[in-house]
């Protein structure tokens, strides 16, 4: 195989790859599951076509697989292309596995979720480094430039990183507003008595503990496409209840499927007490 024709299947590849890691990564949710679970297989599938493909291609050609060096190789290529290429075909490999054996072991996903996000941050550094390479000394200066300013958003930013709790408190603040002049306060022992109520509603969601289990510390597991459910309670996962207009969207959609009507304000805000006391 000439070596055009090697770049060829390359390009094909690279773009097969970045469109099955885009596809998998937007639809990490439980509404889009299927498509989330195909887009993985594809990943993984594409990254066994690399190792192929490099067996077909010629030992020097564009299919070789990279070789990471710590020294500039000239005539050669920077040996960046290579260390990211590897990393970036490791990470995602891993993480595509370990998204499939989630299903089996539940507490995978967790490392799976980590995986996929850090694939993330090196998709995008890969594409800083391409453009800081070939793009010459003029967004070289530019970056350097915006560096100070880059420095104070990341600065100022992080301590959403600790605002979950105020977040959540902010979501039932809405919740107490809506409910109206009558409101005496949210109740966890009310939300408990919400959360293992049995309904007719939809015979295959009889409850929240069909997918939750009886433990809200626990995984679950999807009752339709068996897909592992991270804990609802939010001392085993404190990242629940901290995006409004997530928090909102579950709830349209979960008290209409286990309750078969839309769930009051009062509910909603003792629910996630509950969730909080756990």
């Amino acid at each position: 195989m000439n070596a055009r024709w090697e770049f060829r299947l390359l390009r094909l590849w690279h773009a097969a790859l970045a469109g099955g890691f885009l596809v998998a990564y937007v639809t990490a949710d439980e509404d889009t599951y299927a498509m989330h679970v195909f887009a993985g297989y594809w990943v993984v599938g594409a990254i066994a076509l690399r190792l192929l493909l490099a067996l077909a291609g010629s030992a020097t050609g564009p299919l070789a697989l990279p070789r990471p060096r710590l020294t500039w190789a000239k005539p050669g290529r920077n040996p960046l292309f290579a260390w990211m290429a590897a990393i970036l075909a490791v990470g995602m490999a891993v993480a595509g596995v370990t998204g499939i054996a989630a299903d089996l072991i539940p507490p995978l996903e967790d490392l799976h979720e980590g995986l996929a996000e850090a694939s993330l941050w090196l998709v995008l550094a890969h594409a800083a480094i391409i453009a800081w390479i070939f793009q010459g000394r003029r967004v070289r200066e530019m970056l350097k430039g915006a560096m100070p300013a880059l420095l104070a958003i990341a600065l100022l930013a992080a301590p959403a990183a600790f605002a979950a709790d105020a977040a959540r408190e902010a979501i039932k603040a809405g919740y107490a507003k809506q409910a109206g002049a009558g409101f005496a306060g949210f109740s966890a022992e009310r939300g408990r008595a919400l959360f293992e109520s049995r309904n007719s509603a939809s015979p295959d969601y009889a409850s929240c503990t069909t997918c939750h289990t009886g433990d809200p510390t626990r995984y679950g597991q999807h009752a339709k496409t068996g897909r592992a459910i991270q804990p609802v309670a939010v001392s085993a996962n404190p990242k629940r209840f901290t995006d409004a207009a997530k928090v909102e969207e579950r709830f349209d959609r979960d008290c209409q499927t286990v309750l078969g009507r839309a769930c009051t304000a009062t509910e909603k805000g003792d629910y996630i007490a509950y969730m909080e006391s756990k």
